[in-house]
């Protein structure tokens, strides 16, 4: 077990937890590789049905590991691969076929948020802020990263947080959409819980086309959708019959 992220998966869920509290999960080139390694493995295990990706010692993700960049300013080679992979993670947990959350407590900030805006969902504490700070380090996000921020929030909101760096409170957070969640601390496994019986009574061939086509709609605008052929085929597939058999019948279906 890597010291800096713990994985299990338990009834049909996977968990991946973040375990840098001393420098409130800062994401550096050992815990960026531990993640890519780890999601990485769990694309090809077929155990679970949801990811969950979360934080400890009250911090979800505090974004990039600032100190560690400027070390490695004086070695360009090294620093580009950092950033290089630290957006491969990004993109490895964003193509995840299965449906992944961020749960999130406390501090998520700029690489930080990039990796909960992967997901497809983001359940989180009043006592979380959320922060999207490049500028106030000289830096900017990649254009996918921006792109992913504005499809959540629009435009407008997008500009303001790049441009400002301001810290976003919680609430805001729900209003805004940057989350979808709201719960106290103690109340935010029973959210989850909520969240994975949902999906349980969904076909998961059916939640595995619906975020194929939103990830092409975020992409490449309406140009990415590809009209009504799959929706029309998916009537003559298995899970179609369970489901509306299930439906009629008024008992949960039993997707294969």
């Amino acid at each position: 077990m890597d010291p800096e992220l713990i994985v299990s998966v338990e009834d049909h869920v996977a968990r991946v937890t973040l375990r840098r509290p001393e420098s409130r999960n800062a994401l550096s080139r050992s815990l960026c590789a531990a993640l890519h390694a780890a999601l990485t493995a769990l694309a090809h295990d077929t155990e679970w049905r949801c990811l969950v990706i979360e934080g400890s010692g009250g911090a979800f993700a505090s974004g990039a590991d600032v100190a560690e960049l400027e070390r490695l300013r004086g070695s360009p080679p090294a620093l580009l691969a950092h950033y290089r992979e630290l957006r491969a993670t990004q993109e490895l947990l964003y193509g995840m076929e299965r449906i992944t959350i961020a749960a999130i407590d406390g501090f998520c900030v700029g690489a930080g948020l990039s990796l909960a805006l992967a997901c497809d969902l983001s359940v989180a504490t009043p006592r979380s802020v959320f922060v999207a700070p490049p500028a106030r380090l000289g830096l900017i996000y990649s254009d996918t990263e921006v792109g992913r921020m504005a499809s959540r929030i629009g435009t407008t909101n997008t500009r303001d947080l790049l441009l400002t760096g301001r810290r976003v409170p919680a609430e805001e957070a729900l209003r805004l959409g940057l989350i979808q969640r709201l719960s106290q601390p103690d109340g935010l496994e029973a959210v989850l819980g909520e969240l994975f019986q949902q999906f349980s009574l969904c076909a998961p061939s059916s939640l595995r086309k619906t975020k194929a086509q939103v990830r092409r709609l975020e992409r490449e605008g309406t140009a990415g959708l590809r009209g009504d052929g799959e929706a029309e085929e998916a009537f003559f597939d298995t899970d179609a019959a369970e489901g509306m058999r299930a439906f009629l019948e008024r008992r949960p279906p039993r997707f294969s």
